[in-house]
């Protein structure tokens, strides 16, 4: 099999060079798109780009794009724009019908050589504040109340915003700058790079003397809303895998829950995990269930599934695809006052 250049110079853009992949029985024409630097959305812009004359001329060829580096998220949509694409640190994939092709390798996840402007990366509690917002209420809304119903400073949600732009994660009217547009399946899964259950939150493990699901009915009975279930036990109110074989609950003193309920530590076989929230955006719209325990609002639910241990991933996955088709039961058309 053979790889050679074409030709170059087929558009004004400057991007653009024709390569050949070639074998003993098919050859087929490559459209390189070259970039010095590239983000997620310049997928949109670069297909715009294309001259019409170039795609007849080649015959809709696959389209490689080719820069420095390429983000995970870039990545993503390319691929599911039918584009291939390769970049300098060995991040490559680059599907042929006719000679059969398929590479896929992986290169750097950061970019070696970041701007001298780092955009806004997905952690802290700051940030964490505002996908949820933008998660669970239905845009569209301003940036000035967003950042009063998040309770953040009006120039770090601008900044959030352009950064979240870039990405594609949120679409913005060009000219009011209003978000019209929330990819919330996308979002959620970046804050989880930098998000997990354990990582993130002090924890620790314990045994109940009478059993989790004892301790579960009877928070339910006390109606006690220091403690707020996440976890297995607060998915099973929307999807259901398996039995739940632990309850985690969120409360404000690890030592002084564990000792009112007589909870015994333990390392090994535990049925408890007590977590101690990193910040409070993470109990923000937390709801009482009709049994009377307080569950996690569904946003933070499928961040602790997903970045939690055990079967929990799975049932991140599980709540991703419920939410997907039901989006009217829990997502708000509007937002919650400061």
């Amino acid at each position: 099999m053979e790889l050679r250049p074409e030709g170059a110079g087929l558009s004004d853009s400057g991007r653009d060079a024709a390569w050949q992949i070639s074998a003993p029985n098919h050859t087929s024409p490559l459209l390189i798109q070259a970039f010095r630097r590239f983000t997620p959305r310049d997928v949109d812009r670069m297909l715009g780009g294309i001259s019409s004359l170039v795609r007849k001329m080649l015959r809709d060829p696959p389209i490689v794009v080719v820069a420095p580096w390429l983000s995970p998220r870039s990545q993503q949509l390319l691929t599911e724009r039918g584009l291939n694409y390769l970049d300098l640190t060995g991040n490559v994939q680059l599907r042929v019908a006719r000679p059969a092709v398929y590479l896929r390798l992986d290169g750097a996840r950061e970019d070696p050589d970041p701007p001298a402007k780092s955009p806004v990366r997905l952690h802290g509690a700051g940030v964490h504040a505002l996908v949820r917002l933008l998660v669970d209420v239905e845009p569209p809304y301003r940036m000035l109340h967003l950042a009063r119903a998040a309770g953040l400073s009006a120039s770090y949600v601008s900044r959030t915003l352009t950064a979240l732009d870039d990405e594609r994660l949120i679409e913005r009217d060009p000219r009011s700058k209003i978000v019209t547009e929330v990819d919330w399946q996308g979002l959620l899964a970046a804050r989880v790079e930098h998000y997990g259950l354990l990582r993130s939150n002090r924890h620790q493990t314990y045994i109940a003397r009478t059993g989790a699901r004892t301790l579960y009915r009877r928070l339910a009975a006390e109606q006690q809303d220091q403690a707020v279930v996440t976890g297995s036990y607060a998915a099973t109110e929307y999807v259901q895998l398996a039995a739940p074989a632990q309850l985690a609950l969120y409360v404000p003193d690890l030592d002084q829950f564990a000792k009112a309920y007589e909870l015994m530590p333990a390392a090994q076989g535990a049925d408890v995990l007590l977590l101690r929230a990193a910040n409070d955006s993470q109990l923000d719209r937390a709801r009482q269930t009709g049994s009377g325990s307080f569950h996690v609002g569904i946003s933070q639910l499928v961040m602790d599934c997903s970045s939690g241990n055990g079967r929990l991933p799975e049932e991140g996955d599980a709540l991703l695809e419920w939410m997907a088709g039901n989006i009217s039961r829990w997502r708000a058309r509007q937002l919650p006052l400061a």
